[in-house]
């Protein structure tokens, strides 16, 4: 069993937890995030009237935790704005992030999504580290995103932020490849109603924003959406039951007490619904099925933040948060608490020293109840996570060349105490040119499902007729898988209608995960039968490399493009004695070349027409075949405060398969959709 099939049928290769929502059906790292110190842009703000100079200068704050400008940022960072949102035409952040050169989106079912940078991409890709406004949504019990639960009103998003490539050294462990950070708007940019909804293929989407102010002092605003996805399809072209429905409510309040203080208290409530085919495994005939499961998501969370500052260098900032969320359908139901709480300084030490540090708690609570061939040991469970950063921008030359260390000590639940340092050189060849290189080192801790599993994963006759299950368990040998990274890269404005960043990579790979089989042995429950064992441990080690360009082309005043590449190559090696070959096909989940092209035009009348066009080569591990997506958006906007569009998205082919899973889903073909939306905005 340590080979691999490349069917849906499951694997033998089971990552992170992904035996734990083998029958699902269907947060370890944080972050706290400066808010934008950019200007506020109009509803009817236009990027491609902007000039690619002034997008080259915007501000970025993940990658240092403060406002620097992109042209004097060391990490390979990429931005994409409300504007970019609004023309993408996309309804959910997933296929937004298909924007990002560099980074691999494929879409396993209606509501299910495997989004990673630079490798190791899966349904729960347990090495990308996601944010929302400085709140983690890494589970910590089975290591991953859960997509379907993020459905943020999109208008609402200022811009989001990735970094591929490790950010440990800032936001924690589980930085690894990469991290995304989705920063909402002010309060005070979102004033007066919004209104925006459409369907048709896409059945229904809607969604409601009021926003008001007290005083220029106080402002908050109020949300809701609500949203109901109809099932994708079979290679057959038959219905597959998939449908996926939710409903999400939220506020966010932004209040300046004085010049020196900003506090910011948001939240929001949803509960999602999500059908899908589920691989399953029983002790009666026919052993192996996939019924159809529908999995239920409640939850809600608040966050709180307080910064103040002293000066322009100089400031420092409380966050906490608290989240819940409960997952349910008729094998499994999990509820996690989780409480987080950090501080964090930034001071000038002469003139050649920036220097940000921090510490952070987190607590992490969960129950579960099982049934069936799932259980989890033990049922209910508290971790704790500390950790303290620091991390210092030297001026060696000043407006000239900057070098940046930083190091992250963190007690992690179950493997102790880590560092993860970086070292990050910066050099501004001139006004519009930069040349960077850093090394990194970043770690992916073992999480709940990895230790405390127990599931039966297929059932199948023996020799002579007795049963024989092949059963998955969670193993104090799972470790700390680590990464050291070594990137370079050049940005340059070549005139102000061009510009160009590229970026390239080497990366080594350390302990990363297995799962090994052990001796069988016999059991009498449920019914007498034969257990194949295999244990989660970290066998495997290699190396990776590639890079990414991206460009931008303003031709004319009405007309702007933007074109991406990236190339991964990884090469991975068993470590001694370890016995699961079908791991090593782990390079193969993620396609060797990608490239995008974006056009964004402005006709006549007030109308609009993008058009976005996506190569995304094969998968050598599942036998997934190359594929073009085309998505095309007409706009128009026959005054400031109303919009029409007329979206078609995956128009090439009728349907197309993109990832086949490793988490016991069965996979389904994403379709051909068109749809409208209108949106209205109104003042109060």
């Amino acid at each position: 069993m340590n080979g691999k099939q490349r069917t849906w049928a499951p694997r033998a290769r089971v990552k992170g937890a992904t035996a734990l929502l083998v029958l699902m059906g269907c947060d370890a790292a944080r972050g706290q995030t400066p808010q934008s110190k950019q200007a506020p842009r109009s509803a009817s703000s236009d990027l491609t009237q902007v000039s690619i100079e002034n997008l080259m200068n915007v501000e970025v704050s993940s990658a240092s935790k403060k406002d620097q400008r992109l042209l004097r940022t060391a990490a390979a960072v990429f931005v994409l704005t409300q504007e970019d949102i609004r023309r993408s035409g996309a309804t959910n952040i997933p296929d937004l992030l298909r924007l990002v050169p560099g980074l691999d989106v494929a879409q396993i079912d209606a509501s299910d999504w495997a989004v990673t940078s630079r490798g190791f991409n899966g349904r729960f890709a347990d090495k990308l580290l996601v944010l929302i406004d400085g709140r983690s949504l890494y589970s910590p019990d089975f290591a991953g995103v859960l997509w379907q639960v993020q459905n943020l009103m999109l208008e609402d998003i200022d811009r989001i932020e990735v970094i591929r490539g490790p950010g440990a050294t800032l936001w924690g462990a589980n930085a690894v490849t990469g991290v995304i950070n989705i920063l909402t708007k002010k309060s005070k940019d979102t004033q007066g109603g919004l209104l925006s909804g459409g369907g048709m293929q896409e059945r229904v989407f809607t969604g409601a924003r009021y926003g008001m102010s007290k005083s220029e002092k106080l402002a908050y605003r109020f949300y809701g959406n609500y949203f109901n996805r109809g099932e994708f399809q079979s290679l057959a072209g038959q219905g597959t039951g998939d449908n996926w429905d939710g409903v999400r409510t939220g506020f966010r309040l932004d209040s300046q007490p004085t010049s020196r203080d900003a506090l910011i208290v948001e939240g929001d409530i949803h509960r999602d619904a999500a059908f899908a085919q589920t691989h399953m495994a029983g002790f009666t005939p026919p052993f192996n099925t996939t019924p159809l499961l529908e999995t239920t998501y409640a939850g809600g969370n608040v966050l709180g933040r307080w910064t103040r500052s002293y000066s322009a260098r100089s400031e420092f900032s409380v966050q906490m948060y608290y989240e819940t969320l409960s997952r349910d359908n008729a094998i499994l139901n999990v509820q996690v608490h989780v409480f987080d709480i950090e501080f964090q300084e930034r001071s000038s030490l002469g003139a050649r020293h920036d220097l940000i540090w921090g510490a952070g708690y987190r607590a992490t609570t969960d129950s579960t109840s099982t049934s069936g061939t799932l259980s989890l040991d033990p049922p209910s469970l508290r971790t704790n996570l500390a950790s303290v950063f620091l991390q210092d921008e030297i001026a060696i030359m000043r407006g000239r060349l900057w070098f940046t260390p930083g190091i992250r000590f963190e007690s992690t639940p179950y493997t102790g105490y880590q560092a993860e340092p970086s070292g990050r050189l910066l050099w501004s060849l001139s006004e519009n040119q930069s040349l960077w290189v850093s090394a990194a080192q970043a770690t992916r801790t073992p999480q709940r499902s990895e230790r405390g599993l127990h599931v039966v994963t297929a059932v199948f006759p023996g020799p002579g007729g007795s049963l024989t299950s092949i059963d998955l368990f969670g193993s104090s040998r799972a470790g700390n898988e680590e990464m050291l990274d070594f990137e370079a890269g050049y940005r340059a404005q070549a005139r102000k209608a061009v510009s160009i960043d590229v970026t390239t990579f080497y990366d080594r790979y350390k302990s990363l995960g297995t799962q090994e089989p052990g001796a069988p042995f016999p059991s009498a429950s449920p019914v007498p039968h034969i257990v194949v064992p295999l244990f989660y441990a970290n066998g495997m080690h290699g190396a990776g490399y590639g890079g990414e360009i991206s460009l931008g082309w303003k031709p004319t005043s009405r007309w702007k493009l933007n074109a991406g590449y990236s190339f991964l190559r990884q090469v991975l090696h068993l470590n001694p004695g370890s016995q699961n070959p079908g791991a090593l096909l782990t390079a193969g989940d993620n396609p060797r070349h990608q490239f995008q092209l974006r056009s964004q035009l402005n006709l006549s009348h007030q109308t609009e027409f993008d058009a976005s066009v996506y190569y995304v080569g094969r998968l050598l591990d599942q036998s997934v075949p190359a594929y073009t997506r085309l998505d095309l958006r007409i706009g128009w906007h026959p005054r400031e405060s109303l919009g029409f569009d007329l979206i078609g998205q995956d128009m090439l082919a009728p349907r197309h398969l993109e990832f086949l899973n490793n988490t016991g889903l069965v996979p389904t073909h994403p379709t051909r959709r068109v749809f409208a939306r209108l949106t209205w905005r109104f003042s109060h």
